[in-house]
């Protein structure tokens, strides 16, 4: 895997032993690799701050709001948009990572 682009790996196992890794790109593209299947993301604002706590990441971006990345149990990932005064703006992503 290429790294020479990435801000930042993040790592987590989630309740089932689903394995998560996730890479931050310093062009706002975001890789989620999980159960064999990768999935990119785009986020179009410039990345301010990046959070993570358990199976949550937050991506801050300029223009008062951010993305909420869930790793959920299943190899559920959801991914939403809020303001930063935690309203809820909309879902841009959900997967089932490889199902059938």
């Amino acid at each position: 895997m290429e790294t020479t682009n990435v801000r930042r790996q993040i790592t987590y196992e989630g309740f089932n032993q689903e394995r998560w890794l996730m890479t931050i790109g310093f062009d706002n593209e975001i890789q989620v690799f999980c159960n064999g299947e990768s999935r990119m993301y785009s986020i179009p604002e410039p990345i301010t701050r990046i959070e993570h706590d358990t199976e949550y990441v937050f991506l801050y971006v300029e223009g008062g709001k951010f993305y909420q990345f869930k790793f959920e149990v299943d190899y559920f990932l959801v991914a939403d948009t809020f303001t930063n005064d935690g309203e809820f703006l909309d879902t841009f992503a959900s997967h089932v990572f490889n199902e059938d």
